[in-house]
């Protein structure tokens, strides 16, 4: 995490993030979504970014595959941020998008330079993108995706949007 306390963060399949301090992994995980994350194939719990001012605002996204085989990109906070663990039940939807295979989910997530989330989608499943995913304008999938979450920064997760589309993103 971008917050200079040294801690090591894994990411489990299986839907528990757990940290490592000075060489020892905590009992406690930081993160345990394990009951809503499907555990099949290529599913589970896929990626973790910190926000970039993670150590001012304790925000990060986590991408999984949920119960019946779909992504969810959701966000949690630490408060403070130096807190090693969040509450599993306060979370915010970012983006969904069902899928229709269970392999090639993608997963990966991550901040890049210009301060937006990046979200390889996978193409879906199967082999060699039996549903044309990636040449398909209109699908989410065999994309890399980029959004600005910094659209709607609410510590208490009010609604609205979570999320804006940057104006120079080609789509």
């Amino acid at each position: 995490a971008p917050d200079r306390s040294g801690r090591l963060f894994v990411v489990e399949k299986g839907g528990k993030v757990k940290i490592i301090k000075n060489g020892a992994t905590e009992a406690q995980p930081f993160l345990d979504i394990s009951g809503k994350v499907s555990q099949g194939a290529e599913q589970g719990l896929l990626g973790l970014a910190f926000h970039p001012k993670y150590a001012e605002n304790g925000r990060l996204f986590v991408d999984y595959t949920d119960l019946n085989g779909d992504t969810r990109i959701e966000e949690y906070r630490t408060e403070p941020p130096s807190n090693d663990r969040i509450d599993p039940s306060k979370s915010r939807l970012v983006l969904f998008y069902k899928q229709p295979f269970k392999n090639h989910n993608g997963g990966q997530l991550l901040f890049g330079p210009d301060g937006y989330l990046y979200i390889p989608s996978g193409d879906g499943g199967s082999a060699g993108d039996p549903q044309k995913n990636a040449q398909n304008l209109n699908s989410l999938l065999g994309k890399m995706l980029r959004i600005d979450v910094n659209q709607n920064t609410d510590s208490n997760f009010e609604p609205g949007p979570s999320y804006g589309v940057p104006a120079d993103n080609p789509f």
